[in-house]
């Protein structure tokens, strides 16, 4: 049996995602190779040794890697689909390749059908759908169990390049984007002041679980702001009845200010330090991405809030790099002053040339 990683990312990000992937294996010494096509979506871990492959699968979670949308381990494209009735071939290949992997459980947690995030692959998705009940019947009929979600089932992915050809595959839901083609689906809140309050929603939904939202998002709370003009970002904790101390010279919108919730100071958000630690600080401003890091690491060297959202613009070239050297930056002044933190970067699905970075101080 042969087996890759496929990995899906953001259309014009292969090569970081490629990079990422590549440093990963290394450092658990799988070798392999990778296939990455600028502005397909994806990228292909093909490693020497399948049962390294399956082993790096088993330990890889989304939340080790920034670039990454998905994880599916997948066997080698199918290539010569039949125009009808390609369920059964479909159904064949799958238990030929991944019997051992499922080891005799005729259980799924969900089928996914699916095909890649850019233009042209879009034109599938409407295939995909009418695809997804019969694939389904199939699944079925042969003893298969679907949406079993209380034995950590894994879920079965058929990833559609054409009509005639596509990669089968696995996930572990628990590991791995809980989303259709690893794309949240928010609805944007019509009293909000900018689209941009999607990205945060997305982040909280990310980086914390339910429980977590729950506990760490409670009303009372205080947050802080940086570059908040118009409000996208501090709508998100005002709908909580959280207190935002908002910095930006530029306006705030009305309404969120008629909340009684936030306090507008037209300050400089590298200079502005707030009086006493709050419970969240977050910043989306537009700066070089050393410049963000170094601020929130003075922000957490002195445990001035407990938890922290920001966006590092990047650079055109060298991305994975520059996110790299400032994620390393944070760390070294947080190792310094020994302290303990949790610190995740993601690439999410409402970001652009920028990656989303989860800092929470432990101690």
């Amino acid at each position: 049996m042969s087996y890759s990683l496929l990995l899906y990312c953001r259309s014009g990000f292969e090569s970081e995602c490629a990079a990422e992937i590549l440093a990963y294996t290394a450092e658990r010494s799988v070798a392999g190779f990778v296939k990455a096509k600028g502005n397909t979506a994806h990228v292909l871990f093909q490693g020497h040794d399948p049962q390294a492959v399956i082993n790096i699968w088993n330990d890889l979670q989304l939340k080790d890697l920034i670039f990454a949308r998905q994880i599916i381990l997948v066997a080698p494209l199918v290539a010569d689909l039949p125009e009808t009735n390609r369920t059964k071939p479909i159904y064949n290949l799958f238990l030929t390749n991944f019997a051992d992997v499922l080891n005799g459980r005729h259980i799924l947690d969900d089928l996914f059908i699916e095909t890649f995030d850019t233009d042209s692959q879009k034109e599938l998705l409407n295939f995909c759908k009418k695809f997804t009940s019969p694939m389904l019947s199939e699944l079925k009929k042969n003893g298969f169990i679907i949406n079993d979600k209380s034995q950590r089932a894994l879920r079965m992915h058929l990833v559609f390049l054409t009509g005639q050809s596509c990669y089968i595959g696995l996930c572990a839901p628990k590991k791995a984007s809980q989303w259709f083609m690893g794309i949240p689906r928010f609805k944007f809140p019509i009293d909000a002041p900018s689209r941009s309050t999607l990205k945060l929603e997305e982040a909280l939904h990310v980086f914390c679980n339910s429980a977590e939202r729950e506990s760490e998002l409670q009303a009372g709370m205080t947050a802080v702001d940086l570059g908040a003009s118009p409000g996208g970002w501090t709508y998100q904790f005002v709908r909580r009845n959280i207190y935002v101390f908002a910095i930006d010279n530029g306006p705030m919108q009305d309404k969120l200010m008629k909340t009684g919730l936030v306090e507008h100071l037209k300050e400089d958000g590298f200079k502005y330090r707030s009086k006493k630690p709050v419970d969240w600080l977050v910043c989306d401003m537009v700066e070089q991405p050393k410049k963000i890091a170094q601020l929130i690491a003075d922000w957490a060297k002195f445990k001035l809030s407990k938890r922290f959202i920001f966006n590092l613009k990047l650079p055109m070239k060298k991305r994975y790099i520059e996110v790299t050297n400032c994620l390393n930056l944070i760390r070294s002044e947080l190792d310094a002053e020994r302290i303990r933190y949790t610190l995740q970067a993601r690439q999410l699905y409402h970001d652009r040339e920028e990656v989303t970075v989860y800092l929470k101080i432990e101690n």
